[in-house]
């Protein structure tokens, strides 16, 4: 039997080489020379001419067709292992692909939080900002009229925003005594701290009634050692418009106000010292030279009248030797609080002298001066002084601006003159200057 072998290898070698060559990492060259070397294999054995004389053929053709089998099988396996490599290489690309993109959206949740981060960081410096200057404005302010306005101003600009807002600060009448009828001020001076309502109508710590509907605010107290001198509130009509944050901010705003509270009561103490007499409360002889001329020059400038009295202990030395300067002191401070209440608002009382007391009475014509000086002088002398029940005198001369004057010191001159007549004509006496 004459076995003639057909052999595919050489064809089936380039669909391999195509599926190796799409499937795996050999490169085309390899691949080439691969092909090149199994075409020849097949040429050589399968050409008849070789084999026409002997029966090489016919005992090569079962080996060489196993072999092709067992090569062919191999390059599948190859070939599947190649595929199976190229998926895994796949699949890990799409696991790092998905890797990546998880990567990314933490990268991008991560620069919101960054970019919402900076804005809130950006805002509370430009708050912080604000703060300073307001600080710095505030510290030049020594009036709490001007406080409360500067104050309110201030907030106003440091939260404004698109919605309506309502600030006040408020000052207490008497220190830890709330406002009438106010359930932010009771909270406050009972509690002690800043308060944060989100939403009116839900707050349950507040009756309805209370507090006004559907309103966001913030109030915080204003204190001064230790206790409660008033409040400053924020409120909007947006409910839940307010966070912990603007509440922080504003409680640095209310501390900064306490201090600049603190610092007009000291600064009003001290101008109230400097211009007071620390014994009797009235004002100092310096200050009184000064309202003398001011009034003095407005009286002749309006045509408009002026009255100065003139006040002076009878025998005060003989007091002081007496019953001693502790009692002389209370005999001037009991004088004074006579002479303060007796007079009115628009009037000033002034220490003159040792014992000598000053009232500047604007816009009073003599008569009247003259009757609110006797008025003065019979009240001294019914009123006892002290444990002792000292009794004082005291003698007056009472002067009304005239056209001759030409000066201050011509006015007061007049008041000395008729106070000495009646210290000479026998104590305890007015005398007026008719001309």
């Amino acid at each position: 039997m004459n076995f003639q072998p057909i052999f595919y290898f050489p064809v089936l070698a380039i669909p391999v080489m195509l599926l190796l060559y799409f499937s795996g990492p050999l490169s085309a060259a390899g691949l080439a020379a691969i092909v090149s070397l199994v075409g020849i294999l097949g040429v050589m054995f399968s050409a008849e001419s070789l084999f026409s004389r002997s029966d090489i053929g016919a005992q090569a053709a079962p080996v060489i067709f196993f072999l092709q089998m067992v090569w062919l099988w191999a390059l599948f396996w190859v070939a599947e292992k190649l595929i199976e490599l190229r998926d895994l290489e796949k699949h890990q690309l799409q696991e790092d692909g998905e890797k990546l993109e998880l990567e990314i959206l933490d990268y991008q949740k991560e620069q919101k939080e960054l970019e919402k981060f900076a804005t809130g960081l950006e805002e509370r410096i430009a708050r912080y900002s604000q703060l300073r200057e307001f600080t710095d404005q505030l510290a030049g302010i020594v009036k709490l009229k001007d406080i409360q306005c500067k104050t309110q101003e201030s907030v106003r600009k440091i939260f404004s925003g698109d919605y309506e807002l309502r600030i006040n600060l408020d000052f207490l009448s008497f220190p830890n005594a709330p406002l009438k009828e106010d359930a932010l001020s009771e909270w406050g001076v009972r509690h002690k701290i800043p308060l944060l309502i989100s939403d009116s109508s839900e707050d349950l710590r507040f009756p309805p009634h209370k507090l006004p509907p559907d309103c966001s605010l913030m109030s915080c107290p204003i204190e001064r050692e230790d206790f409660i001198v008033g409040h400053l509130t924020v409120r909007t009509d947006l409910p839940k418009k307010w966070k912990d944050e603007d509440l922080r901010f504003l409680s640095d705003i209310s501390n900064i106000v306490s201090i600049a509270v603190a610092n007009a009561v000291y600064y009003e103490k001290v101008e109230s010292l400097a211009v007071h007499d620390s014994l009797t409360g009235l004002y100092v002889r310096y200050r009184f030279d000064e309202r003398v001329e001011e009034e003095f020059a407005r009286a002749k400038a309006s045509g408009s009248s002026l009255s100065l009295i003139l006040f002076d202990l009878d025998h005060f030395k003989h007091i002081n030797d007496k019953w001693g300067h502790l009692e002389g002191d209370r005999v001037l401070k009991t004088v004074a609080e006579i002479v303060i209440n007796q007079t009115r608002e628009t009037d000033f009382c002034a220490r003159f002298g040792g014992e000598e007391i000053a009232v500047l009475m604007p816009h009073t014509q003599i008569r009247n001066s003259f009757a609110i000086a006797d008025r003065i002088r019979k009240m001294v002398e019914s009123t006892p002084v002290g444990p002792e029940k000292i009794h004082v005198t005291m003698s007056g001369g009472v002067a009304a601006l005239k056209a001759s004057m030409k000066s201050p010191q011509d006015f007061i001159e007049a008041a000395d003159r008729a106070l000495y007549q009646a210290k000479d004509s026998g104590r305890n006496k007015l005398v007026k200057v008719e001309s």
